[in-house]
Parts: structure tokens; C-alpha cells; sequence
């Protein structure tokens, strides 16, 4: 099947969103564009394979690291363990993309039965040490992710700070120089097929303004804050938005409280609709004048030091400068400091609330050509991606 062009590049990933991470999807399009064919090797088919990524395809993987305890899934994952080692050494793949630390010591694993394996380590989300000491396994995985750290061909990471935070976690030495910088961002998209949304879709007029909360919704990503502005009260003719990227849930207590909001009168639009591509979320995303980019961390694996420097992490913030919409922003080292060089939104601080920036129309004067420009300018994956694939491929 893969004899006519022996050029492949395997992604080793346990996670289940390749196809709408932004950078995964990205790297995956270029590599297929010029012809190279992309092996998914994840332990199960996450969804099915956009119809423009035709030269991707999956194969053999267990699903977990550690080995189950039934005899009868030990000898399967050992055999579909060999099955990819088997696939890698037939058809000749050099290069593996090793996501995030799971995906990292599996890929580990597999390099030491193999000759001339490069790994390029792709990173977005960080495990700090101290914050894992009461995670038995999680702990076992991050000191195996810091071995094999130890001989990796490149890394993909999002910014300078979050370069410090993961160098400094997984003892990369700094004579260590292959790092790209690519920010959670979606390559600028045609919405020429794209679903047409109008305000009218959500109840809206045309002259309301509209602040626009997309993700999770949960009290890390601000919803404590969301809730305590609409409860001080918005403007007239002023809304929030939520779009929720899972199912709205009564069961929920913040649901629960959004849900008695909305039906006591709130000036607040409840959302949860699943978005086919970038496209359609773009084009739903410009229906709105504002977006808010919130990250509150706690003691969760993945909701502590790894969102405090969030930065260019955000997929939230991406889309939402690519939609053209000035932001209200949590503090970090990284917002500070953009926002110090390019006008694209305002810093929410402890004296100055979500609620304060809504009631004193703190974006009224943050011009949507200034966001689409920071799009371009610090955004846009597209030269790193190209930096990075001839890096590979070389």
C-alpha cells in the first residue's frame, strides 16, 4: 500500500484530539502536501480522517502505557506493541512525532528496539513535578518522559516561557538549540465553504455587543468571574456568550447556576453545538464583538502550572485574533507583555475585573485590523511549521 512512496512520518499520541489541534492538524496537512504520508500510531481511531488529509492513515498501537492485568490484554498489547515496531522498521520511517509525555515515552519505548530513530517531541501540556508527587503513575510517566527527553531530535513548544518551563522540568540541557516555537493556532482558513452564521442564530440583534466565551466551561477557565459580571450586571443591550465545547450538563453546578441565569432574565446565550472544522467556528466566531480568554489554575493535572503561562498555548486566544476580536485576557508573564506591544485587548487584575472592563467599554477603542494584524505577525504557524517540516524531512 505505501511501497510507491517510501517517505513517512509516524505521530505517536494517546491523545484524542489530533484532528483539532492546530498545530497536529497543521504539520499533518503541509506533510501530505508534499506527498509524505503520515502514520497515526495512537491505539485507537479517534475520529474519523478529514477527507483533505488523504495521504494520512492509522496503525497498530496499545492503548495505554502500562500493561493491563488480564493474561489475555497482556498478550494483546505486546502483540500490537510489535505490530509497530514491525510497521515502523517495513516501511523505513525515520522520524516520529512524540505528543505530549505519554506519547513521548511510548515513542521512547519503541526507539529502543530500533536503529535511527529521530524523535521530535511535540509539547502542549506540561507536567510539573511537584504538583504530580501524589499521582503514582502519573509520576512514573513523567520520569520516564525526562529519560527520554534525554536524546530527542527536536522539540515544538509555544513560546519562550513555556520553552523555560518544560526545560527546566525535564532537565533539558541548554546546549539543547532544536527548539520551534509554534503557538495552538489554526493556519488562516478559507471560509468560502463555511457555515454562514448570523446573530439572528442565537437571538441577537445587530446592535447588541456580544462578549463571546468559548471552551470549557469550568471554574479554571473563569466561569466564577463570567458569572460574578453578569451578576453585578451588564450593560444594556450587552450579552455573554458561552460556548460550551462539550454538552451543556444539569448535573453541573456551574451549568446549573449559567442555566437559572439565563432563565431569570440575564443578558446571557447558552451554546453548545459542535463545530465540522475551523471554518464554521470561525465564521460563528465573527458573529461577536469581544472574546474573553480566562485561566483560573487549581490542583488539577493539567489545570495548575500548566495554564498559569498559559501564552501562546491558547487556542482560544488564536482563533479568537484570527476572528478579529479584541480580548479581555488573565494575567501571565506572556499577556503582559503582549499586550505592552501590540493593542489587541486589556489585562483583567485583581483592581480591575471582568466586570469593570465590561461596564467601562474597555475595548471600545481595540480596532479588529489590529488583532487580525497580531494574527499575522506572532499567530500565524504557517513559517515555523514550514521551518520545522523541512527540519524533518532534511
Amino acid at each position: 500500500m505505501y511501497a510507491r512512496n517510501p517517505i513517512m512520518v509516524g505521530i505517536v499520541t494517546l491523545n484524542s484530539d489530533t484532528f483539532t489541534n492546530p498545530t497536529l492538524y497543521s504539520i499533518i496537512k503541509v506533510l501530505n502536501e508534499r506527498g509524505i504520508r503520515v502514520i497515526l500510531f495512537c491505539g485507537f481511531q479517534q475520529t474519523p480522517i478529514p477527507y483533505e488529509l488523504n495521504l494520512t492513515s492509522y496503525a497498530d498501537l496499545p492503548k495505554g502505557l502500562f500493561l493491563p492485568r488480564r493474561p489475555d490484554y497482556i498478550f494483546k498489547y505486546i502483540y500490537l506493541f510489535w505490530s509497530a515496531i514491525k510497521f515502523i522498521k517495513k516501511n523505513k520511517i525515520k522520524n516520529l512525532l512524540a505528543v505530549d509525555a505519554f506519547g513521548l515515552v511510548m515513542a521512547g519505548r519503541i526507539s529502543t528496539f530500533l536503529s535511527n530513530i529521530k524523535i521530535h517531541y511535540c509539547s502542549f501540556e506540561i507536567f510539573f513535578l511537584d504538583e504530580i508527587k501524589q499521582h503514582t503513575k502519573i509520576l512514573k510517566v513523567k520520569k520516564k518522559e525526562i529519560f527520554y527527553s534525554r536524546n530527542l531530535t527536536s522539540i515544538i513548544i509555544q513560546d519562550a516561557e513555556r520553552k523555560k518551563l518544560l526545560a527546566t522540568e525535564n532537565n533539558i540541557k541548554p546546549s539543547f538549540t532544536n527548539w520551534f516555537y509554534v503557538p495552538v493556532s489554526p493556519i488562516i482558513i478559507n471560509n468560502s465553504a463555511a457555515k454562514k452564521y448570523q446573530r439572528s442564530n442565537f437571538g441577537l440583534k445587530d446592535t447588541d455587543i456580544v462578549y463571546v466565551h468559548s471552551g470549557s466551561v469550568s471554574l479554571w477557565s473563569g466561569l466564577d468571574s463570567i458569572i460574578n459580571a453578569i451578576e453585578e450586571g451588564l450593560p444594556e443591550n450587552t450579552f455573554i456568550l458561552i460556548h460550551n465545547k462539550n454538552k451543556f450538563d444539569r448535573n453541573d453546578p456551574i451549568h446549573t447556576k449559567l442555566f437559572e441565569l439565563r432563565e431569570n432574565g440575564a443578558n446571557l446565550v447558552l451554546h453548545d453545538e459542535l463545530f465540522e472544522n475551523y471554518g464554521d467556528y470561525n465564521s460563528f466566531l465573527q458573529c461577536f464583538n469581544y472574546g474573553i480568554t480566562i485561566y483560573r489554575p487549581d490542583d488539577g493535572l493539567f489545570t495548575g502550572k500548566n495554564i498559569s503561562e498559559i501564552g501562546l498555548a491558547s487556542g482560544k486566544l488564536s482563533t479568537y485574533m484570527l476572528a478579529g476580536l479584541p480580548t479581555l485576557l488573565s494575567e501571565c508573564t506572556t499577556y503582559r507583555n503582549l499586550l505592552m506591544q501590540y493593542k489587541i485587548g486589556a489585562l483583567i487584575t485583581q483592581k480591575k475585573s471582568l466586570s469593570y472592563h465590561i461596564k467601562s467599554h474597555s475595548l471600545k477603542l481595540v480596532n479588529k485590523v489590529d488583532c487580525l494584524e497580531f494574527y499575522e505577525k506572532v499567530l500565524n504557524p504557517s513559517e515555523q511549521i514550514t521551518h520545522f517540516i523541512t527540519h524533518l524531512i532534511k
